[in-house]
This record gives structure tokens, sequence and C-alpha cells, in this order.
């Protein structure tokens, strides 16, 4: 449907009918939408930023599109050469050497330290960027070659979602896959000394999984090291995120009920929350693209209502999770600052936040706190600089309300001295590596992931808000 369609509702009709490709990759089996069987990365794989089950049919032709200019070379060179670190801005003080690196590594510490320091210039706390992480995690890995792998494989992505190289994308997963081989061997000698290079590598690569069974593993296995790490949390780089007293605490745990009628009146609430924006973004190409992407979105969910399967909720609400994570940098990193932009990054936090029920097995774990603290923030922003933008804010907030409500979130006041706590030792459980397709490269072995039980979601729910928390909340 066009956004100038004069129908205020999406339409009720079956899923789009397409001719069956008998050989397509499995994500789009998974998203029953027809694939195009592309080699070695289909055309809807790329375009969503995940990896598609043809690359395991070898190595992908042609070099990674590393975004290369002449004045980065002379970066780069000049960074060999001096060994001075270029973005002296992000006072990190455990800096990475380059002699220690490859040129395509060395390019991929480069991209992600300049997004960061773009960002910083641009004052964008007001989006909740996670770059503003990106100099204590640089910290820890220049001091462990597994986070630091965490952390290529998150600069690689970004690349990809710029160039949309499937070339770059394989490096993302390589950086990956190794990654997850360090990390497996530091749980195996978990210490005081390894858990912050421990918790590091999980938040990166939480974000960076891009199918359910690696995701719920990496909530279960953080859970684990967020336990252990109980006695020396103070101590921690993330000792901020750790405290009680500053992340939220919830309700019961309350399943969701299935309801198609309820899910589909979300959705065209939705839909219907959106299309004033088109009006409102006249003549701002890059917004309008943006709103566009998103109300598209919104129809498609419409479609596929009610969805059954983790695994295919997580593969449907993927490509909202990419924008949220890539789209604020790709707008600020052009000095876009405006209210416009700001309007719009919140209505995709807001729809977002509007959706997650219809997804309870992934829903309120992906979109928390990613999603609360920026639009909270960027509605104090306009509330400073452009008045007149702020009546276009009542949907994100709508939707934050609604959230908290549901999820029945309440700061705490004290830390409670009860709760189980995992023994010091050196081996920690809940981790299952066989769970990511990246390790396989490195060596790993394909096996079933454990189901899932109420208590698992507990963990996994407090894991990922503490993630979200450590990557997204707005301050220091």
């Amino acid at each position: 449907m066009s956004t100038s369609s004069g129908s205020s509702n999406p339409p009720v009709q079956s899923r789009r009918s397409h001719t069956k490709s008998r050989n397509g990759c499995r994500t789009c089996k998974k998203r029953h939408i027809r694939c195009d069987e592309t080699i070695p990365q289909c055309c809807n794989c790329t375009k969503h930023n995940v990896r598609c089950d043809y690359m395991d049919g070898g190595m992908v032709e042609g070099n990674p599109d590393l975004n290369m200019t002449p004045q980065i070379q002379r970066e780069l060179d000049t960074w060999r050469e001096t060994g001075v670190y270029p973005f002296p801005s992000l006072g990190v003080d455990n800096q990475p050497s380059p002699s220690r690196y490859s040129p395509t590594d060395l390019r991929l510490i480069h991209h992600i330290s300049s997004v960061a320091a773009q960002m910083q210039a641009a004052e964008a706390a007001s989006s909740a960027t996670w770059t503003k992480r990106v100099p204590m995690f640089l910290r820890i890995a220049s001091s462990n070659d597994f986070v630091m792998h965490s952390l290529l494989g998150l600069s690689a992505s970004h690349l990809s979602w710029l160039t949309a190289s499937p070339a770059t994308l394989q490096l993302a997963y390589q950086h990956r896959g190794f990654a997850f081989q360090g990390l497996q061997e530091s749980i195996g000698n978990f210490s005081k000394e390894s858990s912050d290079a421990v918790l590091a590598a999980s938040i990166l690569l939480s974000w960076q999984v891009t199918d359910w069974r690696s995701w719920a593993s990496l909530l279960q296995g953080t859970s684990t090291v967020i336990d252990a790490m109980h006695a020396w949390k103070h101590e921690s780089e993330f000792a901020e995120f750790m405290e009680e007293k500053e992340i939220f605490t919830r309700g019961a745990f309350r399943p969701q009920i299935a309801d198609p009628q309820r899910d589909r009146h979300v959705v065209s609430h939705v839909y219907n929350s959106l299309l004033p924006l088109v009006d409102y973004f006249h003549g701002k190409d890059e917004e309008l693209k943006g709103l566009e992407e998103l109300i598209n979105f919104v129809e498609g969910l419409y479609e596929y209502i009610p969805v059954h399967s983790a695994e295919e909720q997580f593969a449907l609400l993927h490509p909202l999770r990419t924008w949220l994570f890539f789209l604020p940098i790709d707008f600020l990193r052009r000095g876009q600052q405006d209210a416009s932009v700001m309007v719009l990054l919140a209505h995709f936090y807001g729809v977002a936040l509007a959706v997650e029920p219809l997804f309870p097995a992934v829903g309120a774990a992906y979109f928390g706190t990613m999603s609360v603290g920026p639009i909270e923030q960027i509605h104090k922003t306009l509330v400073k600089r452009a008045q007149s933008a702020v009546a276009l804010m009542g949907f994100p907030l709508e939707m934050v309300r609604h959230f908290r409500e549901r999820m029945d979130w309440r700061r705490a006041q004290t830390v409670s001295p009860g709760g189980v706590r995992a023994s010091h030792s050196s081996h920690l459980t809940g981790w299952n590596f066989d769970a990511f397709p990246e390790y396989a490269m490195v060596g790993g072995h394909a096996q079933t992931v454990p189901t899932t039980t109420v208590q698992d979601v507990h963990g996994s729910v407090a894991a990922s808000d503490f993630i979200a928390s450590a990557m997204w909340r707005v301050g220091p």
C-alpha cells in the first residue's frame, strides 16, 4: 500500500502469493517469502543484514567493501607509522596497538571508532545511541582478543549495512565465530579477572546474532555471568548497570494470551498513527523513505498474524531491530539532528514497543529498555529545542506508558538480599555454544538447544534488560 493511499487501515488479506522457490534459503522459507536464490547471499538476507545459509556452501567471492576513502587510508597509514590512536576525543586509555592487527582489522577498528567520535561530536545523546560505549569496549578489547573480535564483528556488520556487501557480512560472521570460540575458552576458566571481558563479549555478540537459537542461548549465558559476578560487581566496568537501583524490576511473569483479533487491532492503530507523518516529512526525502519502510513493515506484520513459533517471531522482528540499531547512526552521522529526524526515530522506537505483545517469545526482552529510554530522551530534547514538534510525540509516549503498565516496571529502591547466586566456580553453566552458527565456522558442532523454561525466561529477560541498559541508557 502506498503511503498516499486514502485507506486508514491495512487491508485484511491473505499472505502475499508468490512462486514457490524450491531451493530457497532457510531464512526466506521461515519468513514465508520468495527467495531469489542469489548466490552467495540472497537479496532478502542482504537487505535485512542477516546471514544467508547459501554462504555455508563456501567462501564468498570478492573482497569486503570497507568503505575506504583516501582520507581514511591516510589516517590508517599515519596510525601505523606513529602508533598514535587517531581519535583522542574518545579518551581510550588502553589504546589498541596498530602493529597487532591486519590492515582489514585496523580499518574495522578505525570505522567503529570514527562512528563513535562523530556521534560524540554531534551530541547524539538525544537518541541514546550505543556508540557512547565504544571507548569502554575498546579498552577491554585491547587486552582480550575475543572481545576485539566481537567488536570487529559489530563494525563489519555496520559496514555491510552501509554497503550491502555479502563479503563484508561474511567478514562479520568470521569475527563472531572467533569471538564465540574465545568466549567459550574464557567461560571454561572463568575468574574475577576475566569476568568483564566475558560480559563485554556477551553484550556485543547479543546485538549481532541473527537467529532465535543463538539469541536465546546468549541471554541465558549472560544471566549466569551476571549472577557469578555478584561478589565483585562493584569493581566491574559494568558496575553502574548492575546496581539494582539503576535497573528496572518487574512484576510476576505473565504469559501472553494468543488473540489474533487484538493483534490486528494493535497493528491497525500503529498504522493509523504513522500516516499523519507523511505530510510532516513532505520534501524531506531521507526521512520520508525511512517512514515508508516503517509503514511497509507494519503492513507486512498484519499479513502474518498470528505468528506461531519463536523462530518465526524472531525472523519477523529482526529487520526492525536492525533499523533501531543502525538508523540513528545513519541519520546523525550526516548531521541531521533536526526535529524531523528525532520525531522519526521516536516513531521507530514507538513501533517496537507497540508490536512486542504480538511476539511474546521475543518481544519484551527484545525491545524494552532499548526503546523506552530513547523515546523519553528525544521528548526532553524536543521540549527544549523544538516545541512545535512535541505534538507529534503522542504515539511514542503513549507506547512508553502502555509498555510500562504492561510490564509492571518500577524502579527498585533497595538492593534485595535474596536471590540465588552462582558459585564462584571456574566453569559457568547455562551456555550452549553449539547453538551459534558463527561458532560452527571455527569448529562447533550442531545440536539441539534445551527447551526454555519459565525460569529461563526470567533470567533471559533480566539479562536483556541489563544488556540494553549497558548499550542504550542515557548518561555517561
